[in-house]
């Protein structure tokens, strides 16, 4: 069974993964997944072009370092198509060849997302099943799990359910995740590695109307995560802020909090979500909004820089 969806196999052919320009995921500092394809960014946000040719029609998403650091790992969805609409994990080389799955969704309907991995080259990931009922769509339901799958033996196993977006620390000993209620986000939940002792990742009394995309830091020590509506139990449980709304009418925020779950604090006010990504030594965080890139001090909200990049949205990973 797995031999059909981890997929130590060849390249795809065709030419599909020449890259526009050779080289460009050599010399980028990030990489970002965006509706137009996998591109490479430089330290300064300046758009160095597309990493690799990607199949019509496929939407990259979630970028990921490879445990080697020589490849990026990512969502690859295909919303039309011969077996219907779902997703994959691919990897491709910083120079854009290669491009390969590494895990395939073995029927439509069945989404993979959110690729996560420890120092081990364990891989986390969500996996999304849905029963479509197209004459009564209001009947289609969905299954959503967190698969761990160990590439060196092929094993893979379901350690969570009712979870997305896996963010593993580097240890491997705490898995992070969004828990999910008949699909909707539930709250920021943490588990040891194999699913163990699943509950809230929060040990203060903050909870949000909305998460996404948590991703701990490479050094093991923080988390940051995309929010929307701030609640405080002991105070009103009115959401934070003011202004423009933006999800669900409420503002967005990102924070980051120590491991432990004991603090977290604010460090970027938003009129959107977004998925932030952390620089290779924990010390910064970037995220793109409303087409800026912002590099900010995860220590210091207020040592910030920005710069107006091609790109409206995208899914960022710092590379170096």
């Amino acid at each position: 069974m797995l031999g059909a969806v981890l997929a130590a196999c060849a390249p795809i052919g065709g030419g599909t993964a020449v890259p526009t320009e050779a080289g460009v995921g050599t010399r980028a500092t990030f990489a970002v997944a965006a509706p137009a394809g996998l591109f490479g960014l430089d330290a300064d946000g300046k758009t160095l072009g597309p990493i690799v040719d990607l199949p019509a029609g496929a939407i990259p998403s979630s970028p990921t370092r490879d445990p080697t650091s020589k490849g990026i790992v990512f969502t690859l969805s295909r919303p039309t198509g011969g077996d219907g609409p779902g997703s994959d994990i691919y990897r491709v080389d910083l120079d854009g060849g290669s491009l390969r799955p590494l895990l395939t969704h073995d029927r439509a309907g069945v989404f993979y997302d959110s690729p996560s991995f420890d120092r081990d080259g364990v891989l986390y990931v969500h996996r999304r099943a849905a029963e479509l009922d197209l004459r009564q769509p209001a009947d289609s339901r969905a299954q959503d799990t967190i698969e761990r799958v160990d590439p060196r033996t092929g094993e893979r196993r379901t350690v969570l359910t009712d979870a997305a977006d896996p963010t593993i620390s580097p240890d491997g000993k705490t898995l992070a995740f969004v828990h999910l209620s008949r699909g909707d986000p539930d709250g920021l939940w943490r588990s040891g590695p194999e699913g163990a002792a699943p509950g809230p990742f929060l040990r203060t009394r903050d909870s949000f109307v909305f998460v996404q995309a948590p991703r701990i830091s490479p050094t093991g020590r923080e988390l940051v995560v995309s929010t929307a509506g701030h609640l405080v139990t002991r105070a009103t449980r009115a959401p934070t802020g003011g202004g423009r709304a933006a999800h669900l009418g409420i503002l967005s925020e990102v924070f980051v909090g120590t491991l432990d779950g004991s603090g977290i604090r604010s460090l970027a006010t938003l009129t959107d979500d977004v998925v932030p990504a952390w620089s290779p030594d924990g010390a910064r965080i970037a995220y793109i909004a409303g087409g800026t890139l912002y590099i900010a001090s995860a220590a210091d909200p207020t040592a910030k820089r920005s710069r107006q990049i091609g790109l409206l949205y995208g899914d960022p990973v710092w590379l170096r």
